[in-house]
């Protein structure tokens, strides 16, 4: 499990590793296609559901429903709002989450069910959300 998009600004207890800062406007001009990435971005495997409004951190420019839920493509991990950072402000994004978006068309590739579960279960337990048994 890669992610991305776990900004510190976004939350304080996301760890320094998923992301740090969030990445200054324009950083990823000319890294990518803004279209296809927020399709790639937006068509991710709904994997954590959250009940939040999220609000842009870095103009205010946008509010978010569900903006801390968590997508997938089965490999990496990212919030729903993050697509609307790189639709707003073309922020950098990791070269090999890019170089596998390309891979597959921007297309999020099919992936297995259980794999799917147990993203989910990784990603809660990442966040701090307890699991009842």
């Amino acid at each position: 499990m890669k992610l991305i998009g776990f900004y510190q600004e976004m939350d304080p207890k996301y760890s320094p590793s998923w992301g740090g800062s969030v990445p200054p406007p324009e950083s990823g001009a000319d890294s990518y296609s803004v279209q296809d990435i927020v399709s790639y971005l937006k068509s991710g495997y709904p994997i954590l559901d959250v009940m939040e409004l999220t609000t842009d951190v870095i103009g205010g420019a946008f509010r978010v429903p569900g903006g801390s839920s968590v997508l997938t493509d089965g490999q990496y991990v990212w919030r729903e709002d993050l697509a609307w950072y790189v639709e707003r402000y073309n922020i950098d994004l990791p070269q090999d989450f890019l170089e596998i978006a390309r891979r597959h068309g921007f297309r999020t590739p099919p992936a297995d069910h259980e794999a799917l579960l147990n993203l989910s279960l990784e990603v809660s337990r990442a966040l701090g959300f307890q699991q009842k048994t």
